[in-house]
């Protein structure tokens, strides 16, 4: 049985650049502060396929801008980032599982 622990970790390691890409490209921007301190951790533990992709920031501010707070409506930057991701997963995994990755 061959080992895919590397292809999915690659793919995982994709889904987390979609994220993390998207997160930013739909962060509202007033200073910029928000989206430039947007980031993205990589964690893989060696020889297993359990690799996880942490995004997120340390503005004060981000938990209030994400989950809205008093009258300010939510703006789901970092959410919107993980449902594209979820969306893609299903592809993402079949062209990394099934070898049909370009380039």
């Amino acid at each position: 049985m061959k080992d895919y622990t590397a292809e999915i970790n690659a793919a995982v390691a994709e889904l987390g650049r979609i994220a993390y890409e998207e997160s930013r490209r739909i962060c509202p921007v007033r200073t910029g502060r928000l989206k430039r301190s947007i980031t993205r951790y990589d964690l893989y533990e060696r020889g297993k396929a359990q690799a996880s992709v942490i995004i997120g920031t340390d503005v004060p501010y981000a938990r209030a801008v994400e989950l809205g707070a008093g009258k300010r409506k939510p703006r789901h930057f970092l959410g919107g980032g993980i449902d594209l991701a979820a969306l893609m997963a299903p592809v993402v995994f079949t062209i990394f599982l099934g070898g049909k990755r370009n380039g």
